[in-house]
């Protein structure tokens, strides 16, 4: 080889040494700085809360939740939460607990709605760990839905709004399993935009039927699941009956809603949907005297919808992620389709 030759190939080598460096150099940094953190604990998130129960009282999807849960072996569990505690050595098991339910939660809305949107970095995850076992994940989706239960990438696209999405997400969450602050801090701030109010006339309508032309609920688990028909039946007759309540309610007066109270939440968001969407952001703000009865040594420590509502413009292009909580937008993300 002659002289050039020799050179080229000495760069070449001293490129790669140095790029080799500096990938072993920034993971040494990072194990380090994980190292810096007590196990347990995550300053961000502040003292997690107590996990509640994955559904709220008198939910339609306790036979749907009965299911789920028939589809998770305790070994495929196990192996799951040691896994994620590894590869994360600085989340506590209580995180950990939370970002799990979460999940689940996640995997009961798929079975209820068409397509769900990943709204939750941190709860992805826990999704993305799961899907290293394959053989697992492709037996639970079989036992759950009867069919793969696919994870939508993150490719860059979940940073584009899709605020009619969050708007259901976050009106069929709270029907099932009822708002909680932490669950806002994972999931971002819930009902910053409104349900669409052509979507609320589609399905007052006398002709509107899950298995025939519509597109937000889903078709194959209402035919072919039962305990799936029965949570989709309940909450379309809940919505049809808030919107018939909102189209004769006189003009509300108060400035604040209780969040902690799924039903007067629900009726809420229906109603400044149907009669005032403009203003829907500015309504929908959480009435901080009631989350201090239930909390009253928080200040708003978890809830990015806390205060004025948290940071989210109107088309919920934006959230407060820097947090490190929900994703860093609260109508955009990746998501599953079955």
């Amino acid at each position: 080889m002659n002289s050039t030759t020799w050179i080229l190939l000495i760069v070449f080598i001293v490129v790669d040494v140095w790029i080799i460096s500096f990938f072993i150099f920034k993971r040494s940094i990072r194990k380090q700085n994980s190292q810096l953190v007590p196990k347990g604990s995550k300053p961000r998130r502040g003292k997690i809360p107590e996990l509640p129960p994955i559904i709220k009282a008198g939910s339609p999807a306790s036979e749907l939740v009965g299911r789920l849960e028939a589809a998770l072996p305790d070994t495929y569990q196990s192996m799951l939460k040691q896994r994620v505690m590894s590869e994360h050595p600085d989340m506590s098991e209580q995180e950990y607990e939370w970002r799990w339910q979460e999940l689940k939660r996640f995997f009961i809305m798929c079975a209820v709605l068409d397509r769900v949107p990943m709204f939750s970095k941190d709860v992805d995850e826990v999704w993305h760990e799961m899907l290293m076992y394959t053989y697992e994940y492709q037996q639970f989706s079989d036992r759950f839905l009867g069919r793969m239960l696919h994870h939508a990438p993150n490719t860059g696209t979940e940073h584009v709004p899709i605020p009619n999405e969050r708007a259901w997400f976050d009106t069929v969450y709270v029907q099932l399993f009822g708002w909680h602050e932490y669950s806002a801090k994972l999931w971002g701030a819930f009902f910053r935009v409104p349900l669409p109010r052509e979507e609320l006339d589609l399905c007052t309508s006398p002709h509107f039927a899950v298995n025939h032309g519509q597109k937000r609920f889903n078709a194959w688990t209402y035919e072919k699941i039962p305990s799936a028909r029965m949570a989709i039946d309940a909450i379309i007759r809940d919505l049809q009956d808030r919107v018939r309540t909102a189209q004769t309610e006189p003009r509300r007066q108060e400035k604040r809603v209780n969040f902690q109270n799924s039903d007067v939440l629900l009726a809420a968001a229906v109603y400044f949907a149907w009669n005032a969407p403009d203003q829907f952001t500015e309504n929908m703000i959480p009435d901080e005297r009631e989350l201090h009865k239930n909390n009253s040594s928080s200040s708003c420590t978890y809830a990015s919808a806390c205060g004025s509502g948290g940071s989210d413009s109107h088309d919920g292009s934006s959230n407060d992620g820097s947090s490190g909580g929900g994703s860093s937008c609260s109508s955009c993300g990746g998501g599953c389709s079955s």
